[in-house]
């Protein structure tokens, strides 16, 4: 293998999820060039000598052009395709004409794979079938982000001028792309009070979708002590978040973030299956409540929030991780 592309679309928490996928190429073969195509923001995960030598915009390379039948493709697509070794393009079945284009200028292997499991099998461990050839005993089915030295000095640089300790600090992020997957404000609303009370210095994550209902300015009003962090860039957020000394999120591309820089942390799951979707570190731990549904008050008890994250940022939480690699706790009805 010379050259492979590996084609990941979906939001940031589908892209950390693929990179052990990428690991095990990297791994199987560590002197191929390895392009990562999809949104070029959110791969930036990606562009790591564990990963991929290169990212690859699908807007700037006119990707929707391979959807058109059997028209031609500009001359860049057809003389990239017919030097590539291998091609894993991650997509659902609705894209069999975008992989009958491939292959009729690629004459190395193409694999097409569902980005989504049918079955309870974690979405790490799905996205890693396609190369079985591959794997061995040693690939880390856990996703790692590695910020580089530019982002560490953008984080070191946010936490200056944000006048915060060296030790203590714990980030937040109270949203998430699903509504159905959100802790009402009125939870938030509490753990900010008890971190304001108790001293617990902090950073208020937000993106565009918090911003667009109004989250963020909200929770920041409940804590003016906390400092705000918004749209910052993916691997310059890593860099922060690996500073922090514990993480609170929901089902969410930045709580994958939290643990894939290797930091406590917790996430609020409601109707989404954790043994599918949780965030896969050995110091991840999903909160769900017994109830089946969207995440309540009556069913999500602050207190149980509240101790976890006061042990969490103590030291005292005793991980526990399950076969789906992460500590999971249900509470009682």
């Amino acid at each position: 293998m010379q050259r492979i592309l590996v084609v990941r679309g979906g939001a940031v928490g589908d892209v950390i999820l693929a990179l052990p996928a990428m690991g095990a190429l990297r791994q199987a073969f560590p002197n191929a060039h390895i392009d990562a195509m999809g949104d070029a923001k959110r791969l930036s995960v990606a562009c790591h000598p564990a990963y991929a030598n290169a990212i690859l915009d699908a807007e700037q390379w006119g990707i929707h052009r391979l959807y058109a039948g059997r028209s031609r493709i500009p001359g860049k697509w057809a003389a990239y395709l017919d030097r590539c070794n291998l091609v894993l393009f991650y997509l659902p079945a609705s894209g069999t004409t975008l992989i009958d284009n491939i292959r009729r200028h690629c004459r190395g292997e193409v694999i097409a794979w569902p980005p989504h499991p049918s079955t309870g099998l974690h979405v790490v461990d799905h996205l890693l079938k396609p190369l079985h050839r591959y794997v061995n005993s040693g690939t880390p089915r856990a996703p790692r982000v590695f910020p580089g030295a530019r982002n560490q000095r953008a984080a070191s640089e946010f936490w200056r001028s944000a006048g915060l300790p060296e030790q203590g600090v714990l980030a937040i992020h109270p949203g998430s792309g699903g509504r159905h997957k959100l802790w009402p404000m009125e939870g938030w609303r509490h753990l900010l009070e008890w971190a304001a009370k108790n001293g617990v210095p902090g950073i208020l994550i937000s993106g565009p979708a918090e911003q667009e209902r109004g989250i963020g300015p909200l929770l920041k009003s409940l804590n003016p002590g906390w400092q705000a962090l918004s749209n910052a860039p993916l691997l310059d957020l890593a860099a922060i978040l690996n500073k922090c000394a514990a993480f609170a999120g929901h089902d969410s591309g930045v709580t994958h973030l939290a643990a894939a820089v290797g930091i406590p942390t917790l996430a609020l799951f409601g109707p989404t299956d954790p043994r599918v979707w949780g965030p896969r570190s050995q110091r991840a731990c999903v909160l769900q409540a017994a109830a089946q549904g969207p995440l309540q008050l009556d069913n999500m008890p602050v207190e149980a929030v509240i101790r976890i994250t006061r042990a969490m940022l103590d030291g005292s939480f005793q991980f526990t991780p399950s076969n789906s690699g992460h500590t999971r706790l249900r509470l009682p009805n």
